[in-house]
């Protein structure tokens, strides 16, 4: 098949990826801070708990420090340990977390 368009493609991929189950739910042509802000959330549905984010969502200063944790890693197969579930500590800076606030 072929696409004239970027968008075409995205369309196609989002139509195949919904009938193979994924959520009907898609961020449509998105920007990087679009895409930042959706795995920020994943982060927080997945870190809830009382030793890890308490229950706060990551304030925009811990996402830039897990980005910039990304940013060094730079090679392939440090990207990969990482994607594969490394562990990354921050420094707690959303005042709301006052139990875990500059931790």
């Amino acid at each position: 098949m072929v696409f004239r368009q970027e968008s075409d493609f995205e369309n196609a991929l989002i139509e195949v990826l919904c009938n193979k189950g994924w959520e009907k739910e898609v961020i449509k042509y998105p920007t990087e801070k679009d895409l930042i802000e959706n795995w920020a959330d994943s982060l927080f549905d997945n870190n809830r708990g009382i030793d890890r984010l308490n229950d706060y969502r990551l304030a925009e200063g811990e996402m830039r420090q897990i980005l910039e944790q990304i940013a060094d890693l730079r090679m392939p197969l440090k990207l990969n340990g990482f994607i594969n579930g490394k562990t990354v500590s921050i420094t707690r800076d959303n005042p709301e977390d006052t139990s875990h606030f500059g931790k």
